[in-house]
């Protein structure tokens, strides 16, 4: 409801400025799709919200706990292949050399 009144607003504002009607729909066309997919994960965490909700308390800890352990490895894999990534730019450009 919120979004068709910018919708709305944006499209007086564009007919004030003089703006074709083809220029907003192309605009708009694209508008939808963003949503239709923020909508769906919006709905898949709150489905897992809700699981999450359903859970004892010991096990949601337990969950919550891998949770954490999950994102800390891949920080670390993050930071090791930005790491890599950095070293052979670095050996490209010539300022390190390998030592052979």
């Amino acid at each position: 409801e919120e979004a068709a009144a910018r919708l709305y607003q944006r499209e007086l504002d564009a007919e004030a400025s003089g703006v074709s009607f083809a220029e907003v729909s192309k605009q708009r066309a694209g508008a939808p799709k963003r949503q239709k997919v923020s909508a769906e994960a919006r709905r898949e965490e709150e489905e897992k919200e809700l699981a999450k909700l359903m859970m004892s308390r010991k096990k949601r800890r337990l969950y919550d706990r891998m949770q954490h352990g999950i994102k800390k490895k891949e920080a670390a894999a993050a930071e090791l292949s930005r790491k890599r990534r950095a070293i052979s730019e670095a050996e490209k450009k010539g300022k390190r050399r390998r030592n052979a």
